[in-house]
């Protein structure tokens, strides 16, 4: 059981905190153990987890995806980036303090014992990519090390990924 607090899951029993850790999801902060929605909602969607808010109603997974798209702009597109990253088995955290939807780090590795792979922004394949905000998040990749990759998602919510990186002649 967790319960949502903005956009986080406070998971309340230590052991589960500690299996979800193992498997590199969540992370703590200020003595808790929390969980991003994306981490949340995947986990509802396996069973592994129940979602309640402060008056300890329970979520569906139909109203945790209406409370997510009000606190994060496309955030069931971004959820289809995110489950397909985690379903290939790759450790995927939010990438938000680095400009990006995701940061994805090499499988059977986690934050800390490993740098981050992939920097990856999540996109409808109707959405206009604009050149100069694609530029800066090439240039940013490269700043942090990383590469960047394009998630396309279609109509049929199937995931293509393009990796856009710089090239100087």
């Amino acid at each position: 059981m967790c319960l949502l607090v903005g956009n986080n899951a406070v998971v309340e029993k230590k052991k589960l905190a500690s299996q979800f850790q193992q498997k590199g999801f969540g992370e703590r902060s200020e003595g808790e153990f929390v969980l991003d929605l994306y981490e949340a909602l995947y986990l509802l969607e396996k069973k592994k987890l129940k979602v309640k808010d402060k008056k300890a109603k329970i979520f569906s997974k139909k109203k945790f995806l209406i409370y997510s798209e009000k606190k994060i702009k496309n955030f069931y597109l971004k959820f289809q980036v995110y489950k397909d990253l985690r379903e290939k088995g790759f450790c995927t955290k939010t990438g938000f303090k680095f400009g990006f939807d995701f940061r994805v780090y090499p499988r059977g590795k986690k934050p800390g014992q490993a740098h981050s792979k992939w920097v990856v922004n999540a996109v409808s394949q109707n959405e206009k990519v604009n050149m100069i905000g694609l530029s800066r998040m090439v240039r940013l990749s490269g700043n942090i090390r990383t590469k960047m990759l394009m998630a396309v998602v279609d109509s049929e919510n199937d995931v293509n990924y393009y990796a856009v990186e710089r090239i100087t002649p």
